[in-house]
């Protein structure tokens, strides 16, 4: 691996972790987080364990989750850029691989549910939508940096197909049987104009800005404006900051660099931080121990069709190599199951993070055993 020379470690395994970089998110740069070591980590520190992270104390992270969720759609405003004709053509297939893994899982989760008869009340659906889009989410072992090679494209797929499962994750949290498609995309398009209203007035903050100091409390300011009306109003906070990087990646000027600038520093320690706290809601439970063996084998299964369709696109790229780099699971579909919690509370919110967290320790022990071989 590419970066600056590390001390050697003791032991070969822990130096396997230590030196594993995953894209966290798009805009996001590479990060030394995977969840097989913090979210056991949020385990141990959380309520059922050594309760430093006492449920008292979760409920006052929730602030911090509001915020951190709409950082990331944020950085994965600003680094959506489609000028070049590659990345349009990664788009169509990152789209085409999160919509295989969540159709695949959804659809699979929603069967199972029923049949099996899980206490998931009148809540089978969303359960099985936001399973379905947290799937779709990929992380990607760090690439070697030329574009057109597997590792090169899978990292681009990966960064691409949380665009899919933040624009859909925004409809899917609010919808309900009994409310119907129409009230769900109702407020979803809320947080559209009201992203580029913030973003466009925090723009004309950033520009009068007379010291690095100045700027960097009025982007800060900005986002606690985003993620503040989102949670006053109910919205997506994904979106919303998506919305807002998207205006400040394509405004003339150089609103995007000062951004991503001034917020990177919240980079680690944002990953670090919802991986212990997606940690500290894991619950040891039948229903979750039902929830997540559907949930791997269906993830796995999507991701390898969604490997499979990609690489038809590319001659040269092997479809099984492809599908095996887009297995650990993205730190999107971890923070969306973290706002599935918020929303819904009670069981069902802990046993989604419970699925997801556990899936994504998996996902990431199988990508270590299928790329052991790579230079590191």
């Amino acid at each position: 691996m590419t970066g600056e020379a590390r001390e050697p470690v003791s032991s070969p395994a822990v130096g396997r972790f230590a030196g594993w970089h995953l894209g966290a998110a798009l805009g996001l740069r590479t990060a030394v987080a995977p969840a097989i070591v913090y979210v056991p980590l949020g385990y141990l520190l959380g309520p059922r364990a050594l309760a430093l992270l006492s449920t008292s104390a979760l409920g006052h992270l929730d602030l911090f989750v509001w915020l951190a969720l709409t950082l990331l759609g944020v950085f994965a405003g600003i680094g959506l850029d489609l000028r070049t004709r590659l990345d349009r053509e990664l788009l169509l297939v990152a789209s085409t691989e999160a919509a295989l893994t969540a159709g695949i899982v959804a659809g699979a989760m929603a069967w199972l549910a029923a049949r099996w008869g899980l206490p998931l009340a009148n809540s089978v659906a969303p359960v099985a939508l936001v399973a379905g889009l947290c799937a779709a989410a990929s992380a990607v072992v760090a690439p070697d940096g030329r574009a057109d090679s597997t590792a090169g494209r899978a990292a681009r797929i990966a960064d691409l197909d949380d665009l899919i499962v933040i624009v859909l994750g925004a409809g899917a949290l609010w919808w309900h049987p009994q409310a119907g498609a129409a009230s769900a995309i109702g407020t979803a398009a809320a947080a559209v104009p009201l992203g580029i209203m913030l973003a466009s007035a925090g723009l004309l903050l950033f520009e009068r800005a007379r010291s690095d100091a100045e700027r960097g409390t009025f982007v800060l300011g900005v986002l606690t404006l985003l993620a503040g009306t989102a949670a006053y109003l109910s919205l997506s906070p994904l979106l919303i900051g998506l919305v807002a990087g998207l205006v400040w990646r394509w405004m003339p000027g150089r609103a995007d660099e000062v951004i991503r600038a001034d917020l990177s520093k919240l980079h680690h320690p944002l990953v670090v931080l919802l991986l212990i706290i997606a940690g500290a809601y894991v619950v040891p439970s039948r229903l979750v121990i039902w929830l997540v063996a559907p949930f791997v084998a269906f993830r796995l299964t999507g991701k390898l069709m969604g490997g499979w369709a990609g690489a038809r696109m590319f001659p040269g790229t092997t479809p099984l190599d492809l599908g095996a780099r887009l297995l650990p699971s993205g730190l999107i579909g971890i923070a969306l199951a973290l706002h599935f919690n918020q929303l819904a509370g009670g069981t069902l919110g802990p046993a989604v993070v419970s699925m997801v967290a556990l899936g994504a320790i998996a996902f990431e022990a199988m990508t270590l055993a299928a790329l052991a071989g790579e230079p590191r």
